[in-house]
C-alpha cells in the first residue's frame, strides 16, 4: 500500500497547482490521474461555454480550484450545489459547465479521476459510467486503506463548506 506522496512519484497521480496569489497557504489538496491531467491540459482550454456566461470553462475550473485549495468558506447559494456526492464514494465538483469525478482519500484532499461538460453529461447519461469509472481507478491504485471517505454530506469531507 501506499501514500498519496508516494503515488505521486511514481507517477500514479498528479497533485494540482491551484496558482494561489503568494502569501496564500494551500489548505485542501487537490491530485489528479493521469486521465484528468491530460484532459485539464488539452482538452479544456479549448472548451467554450454553452451556459451564455462571460466564464469560460478553463476560467470557472480555475476558479474552483482556487477556491477549493484556499481554504476558503465553499458557500453557495439555493441554486447551485458545487459538491455533491453520487454514491459508492464518489463526489462530483461542478462548475456551470464541467463535472469533474473523484473522491476525498481524507478530509480537505480530493482525487480527480474524469472530467467532462455538463451539457455531454447529461444528454448521453453518462453519470453512472463517470461514478463507474472513478470507483475502477480508485480500486486499481495501491493507496492506503481507507481509500476514501465515506460520507454523504460535504462537510465530511471539506472543512468551511456552508449551503443555505
Amino acid at each position: 500500500m501506499a501514500t498519496l506522496l508516494e503515488l505521486e512519484k511514481s507517477g500514479d497521480i498528479f497533485r494540482l497547482d491551484p496558482h494561489l496569489d503568494p502569501g496564500q497557504q494551500e489548505y485542501r489538496l487537490f491530485y489528479t490521474s493521469a486521465t484528468l491531467k491530460k484532459w485539464i491540459e488539452d482538452d479544456l482550454p479549448k472548451l467554450g461555454s454553452d451556459r451564455n456566461i462571460e466564464e469560460l470553462p478553463n476560467q470557472q475550473f480555475d476558479s474552483l480550484v482556487e477556491v477549493y485549495a484556499s481554504g476558503d468558506t465553499l458557500t453557495f447559494g439555493w441554486t447551485f450545489k458545487p459538491l455533491t456526492n453520487i454514491g459508492a464514494g464518489v463526489w462530483e465538483f461542478k462548475t456551470a459547465d464541467l463535472r469533474i469525478f473523484g473522491w476525498f482519500h481524507k478530509k480537505d484532499c480530493f482525487v480527480g479521476a474524469f472530467s467532462d461538460e455538463k451539457w455531454r453529461i447529461q444528454q448521453h447519461s453518462l453519470y453512472r459510467g463517470y461514478a463507474g469509472q472513478t470507483v475502477h481507478f480508485c480500486n486499481t491504485l495501491a493507496l492506503d486503506q481507507p481509500k476514501f471517505i465515506d460520507g454523504v454530506d460535504p462537510n465530511d469531507v471539506v472543512s468551511n463548506y456552508a449551503y443555505p
